[in-house]
């Protein structure tokens, strides 16, 4: 895996996911591939999972050299 030091700003949202177990899994599946993966509003789907809906959902970033392989993978 390749390993790439972002700054917030870099990343690219390639999908959202309604909770975090499925962010998680969506993960995990990229890290299969070799792509590093981020997901951001995790915390505040686990404390407070009725605030995902008005943020858009739980974000999973890649780096943009990443975004068409890892939409490739997740279908999206």
């Amino acid at each position: 895996m390749r390993h790439y030091a972002p700054g917030v700003n870099d990343l690219v949202t390639v999908a959202t996911f309604p909770d975090v177990p499925q962010a998680q899994l969506a993960r995990e599946r990229l890290a299969l591939e070799g792509i590093e993966a981020f997901v951001f509003d995790e915390q505040t789907g686990a404390v407070m999972p009725y605030m995902v809906g008005s943020l858009g959902g739980i974000r999973l970033q890649v780096a943009p050299p990443d975004v068409t392989k890892a939409r490739e993978i997740l279908g999206s």
